[in-house]
């Protein structure tokens, strides 16, 4: 997959990772809400949504250096929290950044960046949850790890031939995944 993920246009790159991003918000949220600091995730899904907003209106006029430091202030502290959720919360607020970054063209691989973190939160989830490291022929066994598997080339087929305003729309609903996270995290409105 990541040699596929590097033939996507730059612009279906920064789909990819904001619709991944997305899928992950509802972990940096639940984060937000235990820590009573909901603002923050007000503040990180508004940063992401002006993404959506130059990839959906490309004549938009977005500084994405300025949101980068709106956010910056957000990124959750794991040595100042004792839970688990407080590295999915950073994974989600590490792919914002990349797609940040993308927006700016400071990031040439924005899907395969965020592809990784995305992934990479999931196999870590599982082997807290087994107790173990789980080696690939487990994690292919895992449901959660296939969903990840399977969003993820769905996105990538979505995004694969030069796309179009309206890919960009079905990659930004894909993300939003009925607000069910990567982790299966699902948030009540």
């Amino acid at each position: 997959m990541e040699k596929q993920l590097s033939q996507l246009t730059p612009l279906a790159q920064r789909a990819f990772a904001a619709a991944l991003a997305q899928r992950m918000m509802p972990n940096f949220v639940l984060f937000a809400d235990i820590t009573e600091q909901l603002d923050n995730a007000h503040a990180l899904q508004s940063a992401l949504d002006t993404v959506w907003e130059k990839l959906l209106t490309p004549k938009a006029k977005i500084n994405f250096e300025k949101q980068q430091l709106k956010i910056a202030e957000l990124e959750p502290e794991p040595d100042a929290h004792d839970f688990f959720g407080v590295y999915p919360a950073l994974d989600t607020y590490m792919a914002v950044l990349a797609v940040l970054a993308a927006m700016q063209d400071k990031d040439e691989q924005p899907a395969l960046d965020v592809s990784r973190l995305s992934r990479g939160s999931v196999q870590f989830y599982l082997n807290i949850q087994a107790e173990t490291t789980l080696d690939y022929s487990q994690l292919d066994e895992e449901p959660l790890w296939q969903e990840e598997r399977d969003f993820q080339d769905n996105l990538l087929e979505l995004l694969a031939d030069e796309p179009d305003l309206e890919c960009f729309r079905q990659a930004r609903q894909l993300g939003k995944n009925d607000g069910i996270s990567n982790l299966g995290i699902a948030l009540e409105d």
